[in-house]
């Protein structure tokens, strides 16, 4: 096919592309610039065909693509790149792809770009990492400002268990105050340990390592239920993937149901089901009262409020974060506040039976029976 009937089939396509000839010693020149790319950058075919990007566009510009052309060159093979170009009084963004031709000789003697405006690409992508840059800064400033209020805050609680030991109710209001300032006080530094709690998902590790799911369970309720109140069964499988991210999402999800389960003794249940061979789906539910508190609202949705917790907005940004999924309800057998999440883990060793167990080191010298099957989940009840 001759140039001329080439610039012409050129032309009819309706993406900016532009042809160069390349001669040795010397700077690539314009030999045509098809119709969509003349529109683009709203010059004529007269002020382009034979002179080079430095004299088209002028040596700011022009300079990094005359360098550009000559890696292309250089390394004779496709390459695309990026650079500022003004068009239309306006400077944007350019990803070119450009393409060597040869002769019979393997000689490169032309060059054929493809220019893409990508600037409002560009600016978002800009505009993203400056929202990530200003968002990891304030999340590092609660997390400060939290740390720095647990020790008085711890305090303030101390003080008012102090006033209220042995304090002598005359009636006129005084101990109610006190026990106002106690509750406030538990609540607040709740709030400043569920803070604490997410700011040790920011920069979270990811190591893979062995963990057996039921043990998991066991200690966080050593910890959150250190008096045996409660009681918990789960599924007995040993998992391999990010123990740190399941303990943070289970230790939440415990500590949450047992502040909102209104019950003085809670059973609670960590089911796990294997879908396909490197998810895992972990429900947690309880026989409590159920959601009534904007937590539910907010593992769906995101709208995140106070009372919401700070322990909640970790689990849900660990897990979606990690390509899973969460949702919560209230569990149609037990009435209680369920939790269903999903996060990337492979099963290593895995029970036929669900077995319960106590905290207290004293499990039951025979398993309840369950359905805790490898692909199925077990039954509420």
């Amino acid at each position: 096919m001759a140039l001329d009937e080439f610039f012409k089939l050129i032309d009819c396509v309706p993406t900016p592309i532009f042809v160069m000839d390349v001669t040795p010693g010397q700077l690539p020149v314009y030999a045509h610039y098809n119709v969509a790319a003349r529109e683009k950058t709203g010059r004529k075919l007269e002020d382009i065909v034979g002179k080079n990007s430095i004299e088209v566009f002028g040596p700011t510009f022009g300079a990094a693509a005359c360098e550009e052309q000559r890696l292309t060159i250089l390394h004779r093979k496709q390459r695309e790149y990026e650079y500022e170009i003004p068009l239309k009084d306006e400077i944007r963004i350019v990803r070119t792809t450009m393409n060597p031709q040869f002769d019979a000789q393997g000689n490169v003697i032309r060059l054929i770009g493809n220019p893409t405006d990508i600037s409002i690409e560009w600016m978002a992508q800009s505009a993203q990492t400056k929202l990530e840059t200003i968002t990891t800064e304030v999340e590092q400033f609660i997390a400060m400002a939290a740390h720095d209020l647990r020790t008085p805050m711890r305090n303030v609680l101390s003080l008012t268990e102090m006033l209220e030991e042995g304090f002598e109710n005359h009636g006129d209001g005084k101990l109610e105050l006190i026990k106002l300032l106690k509750e406030t006080s538990e609540k607040s530094m709740d709030l400043i340990s569920d803070v604490l709690s997410y700011a040790s998902t920011l920069n979270l590790a990811n190591t893979h390592t062995l963990y057996p799911l039921q043990k998991m369970c066991a200690n966080l309720m050593e910890v959150l239920d250190p008096h045996g109140k409660h009681r918990i069964t789960a599924t007995d499988i040993t998992l391999s993937g990010e123990k740190n991210v399941m303990q943070i999402v289970l230790h939440n999800l415990i500590d949450n149901a047992l502040k909102h389960g209104n019950s003085p003794k809670l059973t609670l249940r960590c089911d796990a089901v294997l879908l396909g061979t490197s998810q895992i789906e972990i429900t947690m539910r309880d026989d409590g009262a159920g959601f009534d508190n904007p937590g539910k609202l907010f593992l769906e949705t995101g709208e995140f409020l106070v009372d919401s917790g700070y322990g909640l907005l970790a689990v849900r940004k660990l897990v979606l974060a990690r390509g899973g999924t969460i949702t919560a309800f209230n569990d149609p057998h037990t009435g209680g506040s369920a939790v269903r999440f999903t996060l990337p883990n492979k099963a290593v060793t895995v029970s036929k039976s669900l077995k319960p167990f106590e905290h207290d080191h004293n499990p039951p010298s025979a398993p309840t029976p369950a359905t805790a099957l490898m692909h199925h989940p077990v039954s509420g009840g």
